[in-house]
């Protein structure tokens, strides 16, 4: 899922060295897409199977995360549930459908 793979790459960059382009904050309740053309180019379409920015900051957006706008974590991304060293937490991530209803997870009938 989404927010799952995001906090592995997240992980991969501070630890292959490629965290001036994405990277957690210092405090590790947010990140930062730092250099959005090499993000794009280096991370996206390696990863994510994508080419767009857009396409990754819906899916984002679909996963409740919010840009911030203000104070010292501007333009980073946050959300409640996505936290540095705490990859379990993005089990309970839901994804929004397109109506903004939560798609709930599908449960085993086993």
């Amino acid at each position: 899922r989404f927010p799952t793979k995001l906090h592995i790459i997240l992980s991969i960059a501070e630890n292959e060295g490629f965290d001036d382009i994405v990277s957690w904050q210092a405090h590790g309740r947010c990140f930062s897409v730092r250099k959005k053309q090499e993000f794009v180019d280096k991370i996206l379409s390696s990863y994510f199977g994508q080419s767009k920015i857009a396409s990754f900051q819906r899916q984002l957006s679909m996963y409740g995360f919010l840009r911030l706008t203000q104070g010292p974590d501007r333009g980073c991304y946050y959300h409640e549930l996505f936290l540095k060293h705490k990859l379990y937490l993005c089990q309970d991530i839901m994804r929004a459908g397109v109506n903004g209803n939560v798609v709930k997870r599908r449960v085993d009938p086993k």
